[in-house]
């Protein structure tokens, strides 16, 4: 129900060019898997990093597609290299998550393994925030 609601918010607020709407919709569908990995079973689902990835993707596509456009798209490889960008971010945040669903599943009680599982997790999601905060048209 609420990954419904999340997709109908992301179509009125791509429809309707609102930015809010389209956070609005963002949040429904990461709050549809965090209801899905709360009530499911006690287990890591090894298809969480998917997922981040798949959500970032759609949240960095729907605000592109609903920024206003600028002089510089018509030039030569600005959108491709562009799409990379966004991409490789997506591919850096699901190694990121694919970090912490290890360090969720490790057969580890605490210690220096397991500390450094998680401080490479929080650099590694940092790296990914700044590098989308860089993004930008040339």
């Amino acid at each position: 129900m609420l990954g419904a609601a999340g997709v109908l918010w992301l179509l009125v607020g791509l429809a309707a060019r609102w930015s809010a709407a389209l956070a609005v919709g963002i949040v429904f569908l990461g709050a549809e898997q965090a209801v899905r990995l709360t009530l499911g079973p006690n287990t890591v689902d090894p298809w969480t990093p998917a997922y981040a990835a798949g959500l970032l993707l759609v949240a960095e596509l729907a605000w592109w597609s609903i920024e206003p456009r600028v002089a510089a798209w018509p030039e030569h490889g600005v959108a491709p290299r562009r799409l990379a960008v966004v991409v490789g971010m997506c591919a850096a945040g699901a190694v990121v998550a694919a970090l912490v669903v290890v360090a969720a599943g490790a057969p580890l009680n605490g210690g220096v393994e397991l500390e450094l599982v998680g401080v490479a997790a929080a650099v590694g999601a940092l790296a990914v925030v700044a590098g989308l905060a860089r993004v930008r048209v040339r």
